[in-house]
């Protein structure tokens, strides 16, 4: 029996050859490469992250976050308990955890609008629609990485405008950062 016939290829003689002698040997080396394949993406996957920041400094670094518009019945006790400087929360930036880091302080700021005078000047006034809404400034502090590209708390990039999230006992806040501030 012959690979070739007069009608070409021979499959038959292909397939009882695989079949009886070669099948053992195929399976064998199929796999011994899947288990090979395997163990190389379990233990050198993580090899290239691991040295990248092995070597990169933490620096202390403050954060500005800007809450706008902060729907709350009460906001002196969200600040009295929740809020206060000296306490710890745990941020997210751009949806990745970061950590956690210190409150070093929280300031309401005032919600005004401005209103026609009429002589024709214009005053800044409270805005007496905003009665259960709250701004904030919150100013964070803790360890980054400074990298070329930025500094990284966590795992999150950090830059102003980049979208955040404080979350604590008895609040879960989004925010945006408005300020960075390095320590040296």
């Amino acid at each position: 029996m012959a690979i070739w016939n007069a009608n070409g290829f021979n499959f038959a003689w292909v397939r009882s050859i695989f079949n009886k002698k070669l099948f053992p040997i195929i399976t064998a080396g199929f796999t011994t490469l899947a288990v090979l394949m395997f163990a190389f993406v379990i233990l050198f996957s993580n090899i290239a992250a691991s040295n990248a920041q092995v070597n990169v400094l933490k620096k202390p670094i403050e954060v500005d976050l800007l809450v706008d518009g902060l729907s709350l019945l009460r906001p002196e006790t969200l600040l009295g308990q929740g809020l206060k400087s000296g306490g710890k929360t745990s941020l997210t930036i751009d949806n990745k955890p970061s950590g956690e880091m210190t409150i070093k302080s929280v300031k309401q700021l005032p919600i005004t609008i401005n209103v026609t005078q009429p002589d024709g000047s214009v005053k800044e006034l409270p805005d007496p629609s905003a009665k259960f809404e709250t701004d904030l400034l919150i100013t964070l502090t803790g360890k980054a990485q400074i990298q070329n590209i930025g500094a990284v708390i966590g795992e999150g990039l950090v830059k102003i405008g980049s979208p955040a999230k404080i979350e604590g006992f008895n609040y879960d806040i989004n925010a945006t950062v408005a300020d960075l501030r390095m320590k040296q």
